[in-house]
Parts: C-alpha cells; structure tokens; sequence
C-alpha cells in the first residue's frame, strides 16, 4: 500500500452498554491498523471499562445526557486531527476489510463508501443491501440521493472543512451531512462490496413508532432552512438539487405513513424497485 493514511473514527455512545463491544471489537479487528477511535459518552456513563485497553482509544463526553448523535459526533470530530475521518455507531459494526478498501480510495478520491448490509437484531428476517448489484465507481449526488438510509463513508478530513452535523434534528442529520459533502466533492466512490453492517433495532429513532413523525418535521426543517438561504453546507450552485432530494424524501415518508406499513426499509426498497 503506497499511502497509509490514519483514520480518525468517531463514535456516538448513548446507553451502549449492550452493543459496544461488539462495534469496538470490529474497529479492533480490522486489517488497516491505522486508526484512532474517539468514543463520545452522550450519557455521563464510562465505556472504558467496557472496552479493551488500547493506546488508540481516546474517551470524550458531551457533558451531558441525551444532547444527541450530532452534538457527539461533532465534538469528535473537532478532536480528530487525523487525515482520514469515518463514523460508527456504537451499535454497527464493520467487517475486517472496511479500512483496508476504502481508506486508500477516500485518500484518492475524497469519499469512499461501501453497499452498506442491513441486518434486524431481533426479527427473523434476512438481511439487506442498499443497492442490488451496484455499478462499482464514482457516482454522483442524485445517486446518493436516492438513498435514505446512512450511507457511512471514509472521508478525507480536508474535504469536511467547517461542515457539521446540524445538532437541532434528530433524523436525517446524517443525510445533509453526507450529501452537502458528496455535493461539494462532486460526488463519491462506490465499493459494490458490503463492508459495513448496519443493525436494525426496535425502538431505535428511525424504528420507533413516533419515527415517520419524526422524518415529516426534520425534511420540514431541512427545506425550510435550504429555501430561507441558508446551505448547510451546500454548495450555492447545488442548493436546488438538495431540495429537490429532500422533497422527494418527504413524499416518500409522507406515502409511507399513508401506506400502513410498519418497516420503512421493506417500503423503500420496493419503492426503488418500482
């Protein structure tokens, strides 16, 4: 491997007392040595003792409870000084080989990002990919934009700039930020492969009954803000793009709650399918 950047990886922790080890042990595991892990306590409580010792763990708190998975993932990621930047929930986990692949391609193009796999934590049922036998490259934001679900890129740090989560949702905070900066590099590189599993728990924000509710206020939010003139990150010129995205997000969630299903993974996919 001619570069070997190291990755500074972020992790959100509220009440994670069951599932970080597992999300921990796969960073641990990895094949690309080269990283950092930031764990960001949004609940007062110590994860270090949960976790094995090792001298590239550093240990953060917002310093309160409950402010949410943007204010964590913020302040790790102004700690992070490293060259490569990845988030991690704390209960997701990465397959050996996430680093090994994308790393190297985020140096290159910027963004790198896999076919992310979907897996329920207690339903039986099969598990998922975002795409079906997707054309592995570059790809732009419309692409992206067709995708609801966290899309969990390695990015390169100089390309994130100023761009922060926007720590007043909590929903799809994770899309404007991933798409303002897919926007601003033009677009990102796609690894058909699944590298990153990505756990479906009852209960959860975007499982929990009040979720499609939830969705309706944060697009509300996004929209209102993209049309007032404020870009959260956007460039200028792709601002209309956004809103274009972010409309159609919103009339698919607002079909969803009119449907009367209970999965909006199952409702998705075979909306993309039609």
């Amino acid at each position: 491997m001619a570069q070997s950047p190291t990755v500074g990886i972020v992790m959100p922790a509220y009440k994670a007392g069951d599932t970080i080890r597992e999300a921990v042990d796969s960073v641990v595991a990895q094949a690309y040595q080269k990283w950092e892990l930031l764990v960001v306590a949004d609940d007062g409580f110590d994860y270090a003792h949960l976790l094995p010792v090792d001298p590239r763990m550093i240990f953060l708190n917002t310093g309160r409870h409950g402010a949410g998975p943007s204010a964590a993932r913020n302040l790790g990621l102004e700690r992070a000084r490293q060259p490569l930047i990845a988030f991690l929930d704390s209960d997701d986990t990465w397959y050996p080989d996430k680093l090994s692949v994308l790393a190297p391609l985020a140096n290159e193009h910027g963004i790198a990002l896999d076919n992310v796999r979907f897996c329920y934590r207690t339903a039986k049922r099969p598990c998922g990919t975002y795409w079906d036998n997707p054309p592995e490259g570059w790809h732009d934001l419309d692409f992206y934009g067709q995708v609801s679900q966290g899309l969990w890129p390695v990015y390169r740090r100089d390309l994130i700039g100023s761009a922060r989560f926007q720590e007043p949702l909590r929903f799809a905070e994770d899309a404007v930020f991933n798409l303002s900066l897919i926007a601003r590099n033009r677009g990102a590189f796609l690894c058909a492969r699944s590298l990153h599993e990505h756990k479906i728990r009852p209960g959860s924000l975007s499982q929990s009954p009040a979720s499609a509710g939830n969705a309706e206020q944060s697009y509300t939010w996004i929209l209102e803000h993209l049309r007032s003139g404020n870009h959260l990150f956007f460039p200028s010129h792709l601002v209309a793009q956004a809103v274009s995205i972010f409309e159609k997000r919103r009339d698919i969630n607002r079909a969803f709650i009119e449907s009367g299903l209970v999965d909006f993974q199952d409702f998705e996919t075979r909306q993309r399918a039609q």
